[in-house]
């Protein structure tokens, strides 16, 4: 049901970006060429109306292809208006760029004709595109905006709303109700809980409280005078012949049931159900980034961290001389880090502390206030500037732009044999910022606290939720560490 009323949702946001962008084409053609605002050339004079009408396609495509890779049409729908404007403002930027690409090389190669169409091929007017950019962005984020609005006022009146029952208060039945709760934009209203382990009318402390309204036995009750439209059942295996008895009773009312199997307690990552030859099977663990996804991420790693490189390397020569001056020993420092598939590599730093820092103690986390820490090191690790070298580890593939940080092996040992599931955060590529980052969770931070942000960032891995968190660490939530003075 959540994934109709998603589907419904995505429909309408492609409608009105469609609408915004053909709004926003048409009166910037109108504003550049028949207004007193931007004045037309006499020797050039007005281009006809077909020329410019022939690219609008390839412009709603280009949009449109973008938005989707962006996560816009797939992934969590409720964004931050300034995420939503900076990734508009992104889309639009691109769609601009990729336009005059295309009409550069039809125009080119062409000779500048379309004879299909008996058309004289033109690239765009620049005024024309800056109006563009600029009418198109906000557009798109006022038609957005109001759909959500419409959305609020709309399920405010109580209109298509969708009434759920949760049978199960237990861990699994308070998960499921969580996530039910993040779908309220969607209509969907969690009346209660059915549960024969804790007394009627208790309010559990979920998302504001959540009220027990009765035992299992009394689920034809509830639904009638509740009006419930989606039945969840949420019980463990323990209870299978509650599972049956209430399924049995649930068959009898016209509302849609939804069976949770507590095998999915054990999961850490997504689930996959697939086919094999008519039997279904339950991959667990199973993470976004393969396939098509992982060439995206590959390709932005090469080319951002090529372009970081090639900008940052005089800056990265007169951090190493500083390095060099202010301390004995080398200007870098080299050590082995475990990262995807649990393959070791060597990581490359600028050195932070004195020389053999480790020679006496071995390999210990180190604190803020760590007496080894060199003075300039100390400036380095506050703003993250030790970590830059890293990105020769983005370029030769070893690591990625964003991702859970690389730990030491001594500490890969430690963490497995005391946390079950701490080796599925190596089923991704450690990056040199993440989720945990940009949330201000750094080594010092329990690894327990850590592994909650890292699994988020595995399971609900978006290009746009990589670019989301490049722009945060831009901002400075991600490169500085208060706990630093």
């Amino acid at each position: 049901m959540i994934a109709r009323h998603k589907a419904r949702l995505v429909g309408l946001f492609v409608l009105s970006d469609s609408l915004a962008i053909i709004a926003s084409f048409l009166y910037s053609y109108g504003l550049r060429f028949y207004s007193y605002v931007f004045p037309v050339d006499p020797a050039k004079g007005i281009p006809p109306f077909r020329s410019y009408l022939i690219v609008l396609p390839l412009f709603l495509a280009t949009h449109l292809v973008i938005f989707y890779f962006q996560g816009f049409y797939r992934s969590r729908l409720r964004r931050t208006k300034i995420d939503d404007f900076f990734f508009i403002s992104l889309n639009a930027g691109l769609t601009i760029l990729f336009i005059l690409a295309v009409m550069a090389l039809l125009v080119t190669y062409s000779r500048g004709k379309l004879a299909l169409f008996r058309l004289t091929l033109i690239e765009p007017s620049r005024v024309f595109l800056v109006v563009y950019f600029v009418g198109v962005i906000f557009t798109i984020s006022i038609l957005r905006n109001q759909i959500y609005y419409l959305m609020k006022k709309r399920y405010a009146r109580g209109l298509n709303l969708q009434n759920v029952l949760i049978v199960g208060a237990g861990e699994m039945g308070r998960s499921v109700a969580q996530k039910i709760l993040g779908y309220k934009d969607l209509g969907f209203v969690l009346k209660g809980f059915l549960d024969n382990e804790r007394p009627v009318e208790e309010v559990l402390e979920v998302d504001g409280g959540v009220p027990v309204l009765g035992r299992i036995e009394d689920i034809g009750r509830v639904i009638e005078s509740h009006g419930i439209d989606e039945v969840y059942v949420a019980l463990d295996l323990s209870n299978y012949s509650k599972i049956l008895e209430t399924l049995q009773i649930v068959n009898k009312y016209p509302v849609n049931v939804r069976l949770i199997p507590d095998l999915f307690q054990l999961l850490t990552l997504k689930a996959n159900i697939q086919d094999l030859d008519g039997f279904p099977v339950i991959s667990i663990d199973e993470v976004p980034l393969r396939g098509a996804n992982r060439v995206i991420k590959r390709i932005a790693d090469i080319v951002l961290s090529g372009l970081a490189i090639a900008i940052l390397f005089p800056f990265w020569l007169v951090i190493g001389l500083i390095v060099k001056l202010t301390s004995k020993g080398s200007a870098f420092y080299h050590q082995e880090r475990v990262g995807v598939d649990g393959k070791r590599f060597i990581i490359h730093k600028f050195r932070t502390m004195i020389c053999d820092a480790e020679k006496e103690s071995g390999p210990v986390i180190c604190k803020p206030d760590d007496p080894r820490i060199t003075a300039i090191g100390r400036f380095m690790r506050k703003y993250s500037i030790d970590e830059l070298p890293q990105l020769r580890n983005v370029f030769k593939g070893q690591m990625s732009l964003v991702g859970p940080r690389p730990e030491r092996p001594e500490f890969v040992k430690e963490y497995t044999e005391r946390i079950p599931k701490y080796m599925l955060r190596h089923k991704v590529k450690s990056g040199i910022t993440g989720w945990a980052q940009i949330h201000g969770l750094r080594q010092d931070t329990s690894i327990e606290k850590r592994l909650e942000y890292d699994f988020y960032y595995i399971q609900n891995w978006s290009f746009s939720l990589d670019l989301k968190i490049l722009w945060r660490t831009l901002l400075r939530k991600g490169f500085v560490d208060k706990n630093l003075k």
